[in-house]
């Protein structure tokens, strides 16, 4: 059914003359289509009367009190009028014809397929929406998407049209399995629904039936599924694959090195792992390889397929090392950096030196492999630690192997150039203490060749505090002055020992903290550059009973801190002064001594080189020493 439509709007202002009265009105005019509407308006006067100069031509009716709509009749120009009491303006307009009906077609054509639409009415433009394209001179349509829209012709700014409908036949996306075995079936699904004719390029590898696919023999089928109307036959179509069934290829590493691991997959999952001999290597249910001696062995993995049990294999060559492997092992699911390093202590020399180092990272397992290889007939150790050990709180501690934190305590590995030393691990250890009120302190100094007593502090080593059980308790570092301090112990037997790569180190063993002495404050080590020792400071050791008011201060001397411990009662407020030589007062300050042990500082950097009185004076104590500040 053929059919056309015409709507034009449009508003006309009025304006005052420069006169400025309001009964004087400035003239408008404008156009519209035979069938169409404009509306009108007066802006400046409302209760007026509108007039068509020639109703055959164009019609008009008022809508408000100031607003018209004016109607094409036929073809002319009229003259539109608007009459108020104080006078009346009007305005011109021209009634266009509309274009002839649009002729030829057909309305309905398919996608891809042309239609040539007519027009008896010169000039003209053809248009049309989006399920189809048309010449906009020769008026030929082209099919592009299924559904009805319109076709439009235009002349002058007036157009007919007329609605025409794409058509097609619909093919959908065919779904479902891609591979089946021989004598089992899948089945495939449309994404139009039903309606289609399914069939196979070859019946003698796979045979289909509504959907359903029969593998029949290994090898490959195209399934189609057809759908017929009027605008022709489409197809969907899906490859399968029928096979007997299959397993593997094992995908890893070619080698791997005696003692050393590496992981090898097949597909498909949940299928079984095993290595033969088991004297070349060992493999876990995961598919993990350890090396075990040099040689080939031959890795087999065995799953089910096509409901049969089927196996892959794959062969890994074991090489000899040359050198000295392990584990480091984690007690639990660490992520991080680890670092091992290759230790040689010299009997003749007494040095200990770090010859060679390995980084390793762990992304939540609990053991990291190293090795090192190319080495000489001799002793060695290994030792290691990760990136949290350098802050001051528990983790895990720099271990040597196989469990010691003590480079004197821990396992020597002798070894032979050529050979293999492997499984030779590290158990990092790990601990932690619950807060308490003990206290440790003490400093780190050196002198040795330098025409001096221990009076250059240490800067910088790295302390840690072991309770007796083995475990770390804290960790801390030496400071400018080479003090160190471990504060919050709970009450127990601790040993604190500097830790070095470089420095045999004897350690503080014996630490005892109790309600009756709860602050050790003079854990004094000294480091001997010759001989590459560090040691406890064998006098001036002493523990803080509990049940007396005390003060001791430290390092003595000191290039520019000095620290205050005391064991209170309860608290209090004291002053503390420096006073030089001849007791003139260089320095005043308050503190509060809290109840238990406790720590402070004073800055003595602006004081010069020399000899200092320090006193400590509260309602219960009254402390003086000396200390000496040597920068």
């Amino acid at each position: 059914m053929r059919h056309f439509t015409l709507t034009m709007l449009a508003v006309i202002f009025s304006a005052v003359t420069s006169f400025a009265s309001i009964f004087a009105f400035t003239p408008s005019s404008g156009g519209l289509c035979v069938g169409g509407t404009l509306y009108l308006v007066d802006s400046l006067s409302t209760g007026g009367s509108w007039t068509s100069s020639d109703p055959s031509i164009a019609t008009i009716a008022a809508v408000t009190s100031d607003y018209g709509v004016l109607t094409g009749v036929s073809a002319g120009v009229v003259n539109i009028t608007y009459t108020t009491s104080g006078g009346s303006t009007y305005g011109t307009f021209t009634v266009s014809p509309v274009p002839a009906p649009i002729g030829g077609g057909p309305t309905s054509f398919c996608i891809g397929s042309t239609a040539t639409f007519t027009n008896a009415t010169a000039g003209g433009v053809w248009s049309a929406t989006s399920n189809a394209s048309v010449d906009p001179v020769t008026g030929v349509a082209t099919g592009a998407h299924i559904g009805t829209g319109w076709i439009y012709y235009s002349v002058a700014g007036c157009s007919v049209s007329l609605s025409d409908t794409v058509t097609g036949t619909a093919a959908g996306y065919i779904g479902g399995p891609s591979t089946v075995c021989v004598g089992s079936t899948i089945t495939l699904t449309d994404s139009v629904g039903s309606g289609g004719s399914w069939s196979s390029s070859n019946p003698s590898t796979a045979t289909v039936s509504g959907g359903v696919v029969t593998g029949v023999a290994a090898g490959t089928a195209t399934i189609s599924l057809a759908f017929t109307g009027v605008c022709g036959t489409v197809y969907s179509t899906r490859v399968i694959t029928v096979t007997t069934g299959s397993v593997g290829p094992i995908s890893g590493p070619s080698a791997v090195t005696v003692g050393a691991t590496a992981s090898f997959s097949a597909s498909p999952s949940g299928g079984t792992w095993s290595i033969s001999p088991t004297t070349i290597a060992t493999i876990d249910a995961s598919g993990v390889v350890t090396g075990v001696s040099a040689g080939p062995a031959v890795i087999t993995y065995t799953a089910m397929s096509c409901g049969v049990s089927m196996s892959a294999t794959a062969t890994v060559s074991v090489n000899a090392l040359d050198g000295i492997s392990g584990n480091v092992h984690f007690s639990t699911p660490y992520y991080g950096m680890v670092k091992v390093w290759l230790i040689h202590y010299d009997a003749t020399a007494m040095t200990l030196n770090a010859l060679d180092s390995f980084t390793g990272y762990s992304s939540g397992g609990t053991s990291v492999y190293y090795q090192f290889t190319g080495l000489a007939t001799d002793s060695f150790r290994v030792k290691a630690a990760i990136p949290d050990s350098s802050t001051a709180t528990t983790s895990y501690i720099p271990t040597y192997h196989s469990s010691f934190y003590y480079w004197h305590d821990a396992s020597v590995i002798n070894h032979t150039s050529g050979t293999s030393d492997i499984n030779e691990d590290i158990n990092m250890l790990y601990g932690s203490t619950a807060s308490g009120p003990g206290f440790i302190a003490g400093s780190v100094l050196t002198g040795a060749n330098r025409g001096t007593s221990g009076s250059i502090p240490v800067v910088g080593l790295h302390m840690v505090c072991m309770t007796s059980a083995g475990s770390i308790a804290q960790m801390a570092y030496t400071d400018a002055t080479g003090a160190y301090s471990f504060t919050s112990l709970p009450y127990g037997t601790y040993t604190v020992f500097p830790d070095s790569l470089n420095y045999l180190t004897t350690p503080l063993t014996g630490i005892t903290l109790s309600s009756s002495a709860t602050g050790y404050t003079t854990g004094g080590f000294v480091q001997h550059t010759v001989s590459g020792t560090i040691t406890p400071v064998a006098t001036g050791i002493s523990n803080t009973p509990a049940s007396v008011t005390t003060v001791t201060t430290f390092p003595n001397p000191t290039t520019g801190k000095i620290n205050i411990v005391w064991n209170e009662k309860t608290d209090e407020h004291a002053t503390v002064t420096i006073s030089d030589i001849t007791g003139r007062e260089v320095s005043r300050s308050n503190i509060v001594m809290t109840e238990g042990t406790g720590m402070t500082s004073i800055n003595l950097s602006n004081m010069a080189n020399g000899l200092y009185v320090i006193n400590v004076k509260s309602a219960s104590l009254n402390y003086t020493g000396k200390v000496e500040v040597k920068k």
